[in-house]
Parts: C-alpha cells; sequence; structure tokens
C-alpha cells in the first residue's frame, strides 16, 4: 500500500505492477474501501497492472477540506492516483460512483483512458431531495442506519441469504467510511448530469448492469449505451454489486472485453 497526497487529502493505493502490461483503474461504489475489489482481483491482476484506492473519506483515505465534492474532483483525485503510480493511460473499470467518475474522466481526460467499464451506474441520479434528505441523515446519524437499506440495494435476497458472511464482510467495511467523506461524495452524485456530455466518450466501452438493481437500473444501463457510440451492453441476473454476486461470470466479461 501506498498513500497518495492530492492537493488536501491523502488517499491509500493499492498498486500491483507488471511490467509491460496495460494498466487497470478499479473505481469503487459509494461508501466501499478499495477491498471491495478482492473477489476479481486476482485473476485481473494476473493480466493487468492493477491499481485501487479509497475515495476520499473512505477506506483509510482523509476526507480533505471540502464539506461537498464534484464529479470532476473525484476524476481529479483519480488521476493523480495513476500520476503518482507512473501511469499515463489506463483502462477503467468503475462500479455506481465509481462508474460515474470513470465517465468523467473519459469525458474531461480521454487522453488518459485506453477503455472504460462502467458498471452499476448511471450519468443522472434524481432527485436532489433525496440525496439531500441522505446527506443530512449521514451527518447527523452516521452511516449505520443507512446500513440495512444498502445491503437490501446492493445484494439480492437469495444472495443474502446464502452468503450472510459477505453481507457481513460488506457491512463492516462500509461502517469504515467517514460520514463526513461519505455525505460529500453523496453530493457528488447529487450535483452530476452527464447525459449529454457522455455522448462525446470515444473510448471503448462495455455497461455492465444488474437485471436486479433498483438503484442503477436496466433503463440507466440501456440509456448508457446508447448514448456512448458503439457501447456494449451486458445485464447480469443480479443486484447492484455485480463483482461479488455473479464475480465469474463479471470477471470474465470484463476480461474478454479488455483483451479484445
Amino acid at each position: 500500500m501506498k498513500v497518495v497526497t492530492t492537493e488536501d487529502a491523502q488517499l491509500r493505493c493499492d498498486h500491483s505492477p507488471r511490467p509491460g502490461a496495460p494498466a487497470l483503474l478499479l473505481l469503487n461504489p459509494l461508501g466501499t474501501s478499495l477491498e471491495i475489489w478482492d473477489d476479481p482481483f486476482p485473476a485481473l491482476s494476473e493480466r493487468y497492472e492493477v491499481v485501487r484506492y479509497d475515495v476520499r473519506g473512505h477506506g483509510e483515505s482523509t476526507t480533505g477540506s471540502k464539506t461537498e465534492l464534484t464529479m470532476e474532483q473525484l476524476a481529479r483525485d483519480a488521476l493523480a492516483v495513476l500520476d503518482s503510480c507512473g501511469i499515463a493511460r489506463a483502462h477503467l473499470c468503475g462500479l455506481s460512483i465509481g462508474g460515474m467518475t470513470a465517465m468523467q474522466i473519459a469525458t474531461l481526460w480521454p487522453d488518459r483512458v485506453l477503455k472504460i467499464a462502467l458498471c452499476s451506474t448511471s450519468p443522472y441520479m434524481p432527485s436532489q431531495e433525496t440525496w439531500n434528505a441522505r446527506i443530512q441523515a449521514v451527518r447527523t446519524q452516521g452511516i449505520a442506519p443507512l446500513l440495512d437499506g444498502i445491503l437490501q440495494r446492493w445484494l439480492t435476497t437469495p444472495y443474502r441469504m446464502a452468503h450472510p458472511e459477505k453481507v457481513e464482510w460488506i457491512r463492516a467495511m462500509l461502517l469504515t467510511a467517514q460520514p463526513q467523506g461519505y455525505a460529500a461524495c453523496a453530493a457528488a452524485i447529487r450535483d452530476m448530469d452527464q447525459r449529454q456530455s457522455i455522448k462525446t466518450i470515444t473510448a471503448k466501452t462495455l455497461v455492465i448492469g444488474g437485471t436486479q438493481d433498483p438503484g442503477t437500473t436496466p433503463a440507466d444501463h440501456a440509456l448508457i449505451a446508447a448514448s456512448i457510440p458503439g457501447a456494449q451492453l451486458v445485464m447480469l441476473e443480479a443486484a447492484h454489486l455485480l463483482q461479488i454476486e455473479r464475480q465469474s461470470e463479471f470477471t470474465e466479461t470484463l476480461l474478454q472485453f479488455l483483451a479484445a
């Protein structure tokens, strides 16, 4: 592990060099740390120089001075991580807010991007009132009251019943997120609207969604795929955390796309 210093925050980063291999940056969902990629990581790191990190206020990263963040600021943090690893261009694989960050990078800094995989994500997440209520709740009560609802949205009921140890592992990870960091990142989602800007993305794009995801819906994924020229759309029988609930299918789909 290494620490990447940005303009006002310190980000924990895991960099797995593989000389001669393309780089792959993994971008996490809201509330999680870089360990959320542990399941597919071994297969990915066999073929790619994998980089993953804790977003501001998550895991072991500091929040920094800002009480609210923008998607562009989160994208700049991601590029700072790549810079610290000496990586000029990378494949991007982002899930949820990680996918939103990947879209922002591909829009504003296309020269930094090889291919992008957008997973369980959306270019726009209404409504502002809903996000304001969540932000206020986290700031006043912490993350714990939200956890049951998050886990119900992130994993299907059959998976949760069959894998209680994985559910508790994710719950414990969510509890490591700092309320101020979670709220600052939630503000970036609240204020985001990339429905028009993603039409300019030129990188080859894979969109992967869950058929039973109530948060970033099949319609959201269809919209992304229709907006980005030539994008490939794959739907898996899962809720939000595709790389956990459908690890083998997810990893195989991602690897085939990156290698093509």
